[in-house]
């Protein structure tokens, strides 16, 4: 018997790659048919390069859907708790975004688990700043 497991979206921005819980966005497409000022092209993530996928993300201070730009979507991915941990305290302190909640180990190798709607929301507040 199995234990709990967490459903992720695995995604890539420039050459690195991300996890994310798949609850947190609500679908995946292409960013051609959006409004520029729904779009969250740089983030604490870095900057996509071929700005052709995105996530969309509710924000959960306005509502508003925004789309995540980033270059690939690799899929999703049932991983089991265990392998899921949050970040040492020390690490979040030396961060500058409270959108790396943690990490997951997939294959031996972490990943940085991403808070998607504090990322956009913290990428809104920064552009309206």
């Amino acid at each position: 018997m199995t234990g709990p497991t967490s459903e992720l979206v695995l995604f890539q921005v420039g050459a690195r790659t991300f996890a994310a819980v798949v609850h947190d966005a609500i679908r995946i497409g292409s960013v051609r048919d959006v409004s520029p000022d729904e779009l969250v092209l740089e983030t604490a993530l870095g900057v996509p390069h071929g700005r052709m996928r995105g996530i969309v993300v509710a924000s959960h201070d306005d509502a508003m859907e925004r789309t995540l730009v980033v270059d690939r979507v690799l899929g999703t991915r049932s991983v089991p708790d265990e392998l899921v941990h949050p970040l040492p305290a020390f690490a979040a302190a030396c961060l500058g975004s409270g959108a790396v909640t943690g990490f997951v180990l997939l294959e031996g190798d972490p990943l940085l688990l991403v808070d998607l709607p504090t990322l956009v929301r913290e990428r809104a507040a920064g552009a309206t700043a």
